[in-house]
């Protein structure tokens, strides 16, 4: 009997140790009737073992897009701190007046609940914060910041951390920042881009700066700047050929300055779009007739054929080879399905806008494609992939980017068209087994729905596209840091920044491209030898192994033989025991 009561104890305090709660103040909007006050609820967070799922228990019921945003903080939370988390379960409870206003705001703040919870550490009580969560941890913009501020206020909450970015507060005759306003509610108000600078701001956790170089593999620069003559060098071929040279004039010019800084594949990427205006207008100025299209598709659609059996035959083992894969794939399905519009065009027509403009990108994507293979040279052995760990990764991906998808739906009902069927694309992909493809697809789909998210009140671009390009900056960065060069991630960062001064929405997609790609590396890692966990011991804890201790005094006490008898041990002698533990 008293093993059972001593090993019923010991249970007891081992499962105890294993949980860890908190609470963190949650700013909201709250519907009054005449419309929409601020409110203070409650964010609860429970850790405990168990599949890394996420639930959330409310009263009253939130929206969807509030149990999604819960998911993706949990996501950012354990990557930003390079936790794993696969082994525990994440249980929140929302405890809030009737009439809250459900949303994506709710993000930051469990996100960095989470991160405290993860480090061992708690969010103090006089502290909230407000704001989406994106990927790569970029706060995004929400409605209500001045209403909440002031319930923040009434509630006695000393500092609030909102969006950065937040726009101006109307007071009266007067128009203040969100800093003065809350200055005058005795509320210090900081503006915050980046869940690290939230971390580091409340816990005192260093955040990751991207101030450093970046170091441009040697191998990707020579490939690339021979990827980048051939498009450059066909520009110039294609010129002498038209006579309206001055439709690919500016974009030839572009070409030309990102030479000179080394910017290889943002100069391939105005050379194409040159080589697309150009050959459009020599087949109009040749009057190319339908007949004449449906014969020259016919000959692209044979070589980009040709090459995807090429591509599908070979054996891809690293990173490296699996983001050309997916550059080179991609352009042949993209040319084939432009090659399949002009096939499907009525061939009694002699002269068709739509025609020439599906072959043109039909033969340019082909030839871009042929270029991008030169990076299938083998020279690169980092990151190992794995054919199942690629089954897996396209999965995931594709699980992320439809939940994205459905977030930025709830908030926006007619966003996103496009990006449905990418992702409806990238199933079908999966079903094909062509799982890289499928892979890049949903990474790209993921990616445009988490631009159009953090864009949401967003009225400085500028502000909003330097925090992307910093952010995938970062994430460039931890790739280099475990020997990982992502070509494509790095390639659109490249464009991104290149585009930046000049058409600002481009940019801020090719730098969530870069962002989303950059981490594709998370995929393929070998399972860590042992998680790094944190545990915090719960309140009652203390207690209970104090009762632990004092119930084990007791039984050993009642228990203990009597003067005079012996009793012979298995164990081994105290010296033998102390052979092989860590001292």
């Amino acid at each position: 009997m008293k093993w059972v009561i001593i090993a019923l104890l010991l249970c007891t305090a081992a499962l105890a140790v294993e949980v860890r709660s908190g609470e963190i103040n949650l700013l909201a909007l709250t519907e009054n009737g005449s419309g929409q006050m601020g409110s203070v609820a409650t964010l609860g967070l429970q850790v405990i073992p168990g599949d890394e799922r996420v639930f959330l228990e409310t009263f009253p019921m939130t929206k969807i897009a509030t149990q999604a945003s819960l998911r993706f903080a949990q996501q950012v939370s354990c990557r930003e701190l390079d936790i794993d988390c696969s082994g525990r379960d994440f249980l929140f409870t929302i405890k809030a007046l009737p009439g809250i206003v459900g949303g994506p705001s709710a993000g930051s703040a469990a996100a960095l609940l989470m991160s405290a919870l993860l480090v061992n550490k708690s969010v103090p009580k006089d502290v909230a914060v407000t704001g989406t969560i994106n990927s790569g941890g970029i706060i995004g913009i929400v409605g209500g910041v001045k209403q909440k501020v002031e319930a923040a206020g009434e509630q006695g909450i000393k500092t609030v951390f909102v969006p950065k970015g937040t726009q101006e507060v109307k007071f009266g005759n007067k128009t203040l920042s969100v800093t003065e306003y809350g200055s005058g509610l005795n509320v210090t108000v900081i503006e915050v881009a980046t869940l690290g600078e939230l971390l580091e701001h409340v816990l005192g956790i260093p955040q990751r700066h991207a101030n450093g170089p970046l170091t441009i593999d040697e191998g990707y620069v020579r490939v690339m700047q021979e990827v980048a003559n051939d498009l450059c060098g066909r520009s110039a071929v294609l010129g002498k050929q038209v006579k309206n040279v001055s439709l690919a004039e500016n974009l030839t010019a572009r070409a030309r300055g990102a030479m000179a800084q080394g910017e290889f594949y943002a100069a391939a990427s105005y050379c194409f779009r040159a080589n697309v205006d150009l050959k459009r207008a020599k087949y109009r100025e040749e009057k190319l007739s339908a007949e004449e299209a449906r014969v020259r598709a016919q000959a692209v659609r044979g070589d980009a054929e040709k090459l995807r059996e090429n591509v599908d035959a070979r054996n891809v083992s690293t990173i490296t080879e699996l983001q050309t894969l997916m550059a080179v794939t991609e352009r042949i399905e993209e040319s084939l399905e432009a090659i399949a519009g002009v096939e499907r065009t009525n061939i009694s027509e002699r002269f068709s806008e739509d025609i020439i403009d599906e072959l043109v990108y039909a033969e340019e994507r082909l030839f871009s494609a042929k270029t991008w293979a030169r990076f299938f040279d083998g020279s690169d052995k980092r990151g190992v992939v794995s054919g199942a760990r690629l089954e897996r990764s396209c999965a995931a991906k594709v699980s992320e980017a439809e939940e994205r998808y459905n977030y930025v739906k709830s908030v926006i009902p007619d966003a996103l068209d496009g990006t449905r069927g990418d992702i409806d694309r990238a199933y079908g992909l999966m079903q094909e087994g062509k799982f890289s493809l499928c892979l890049h697809t949903a990474s790209k789909a993921k990616a445009e729905a988490d631009v159009l998210l953090g864009a949401l009140g967003v009225t400085e671009l500028d502000e909003a596209v330097e925090i992307k390009l910093r952010v995938a900056r970062e994430a460039l960065q931890a790739a280099e840091r475990k020997g990982i060069f992502p070509i494509i991630a790095y390639s659109y960062y490249e464009y991104a920044n290149s585009l930046k001064d000049f058409d600002k929405v481009s940019s801020l997609l090719f730098a969530g491209y870069a962002l989303e790609l950059a981490n594709v590396d998370m995929y393929f890692e070998e399972p860590h030898a042992e998680k790094k966990e944190v545990f915090v011991l719960p309140a009652f804890v203390g207690p209970m192994i104090v009762g632990f201790f004092a119930g084990a005094a007791v039984v050993f006490i009642l228990t203990r033989p009597s003067a005079g008898r012996e009793f012979k041990t298995l164990q081994a002698p105290p010296k033998r025991r102390l052979r092989g533990k860590k001292r």
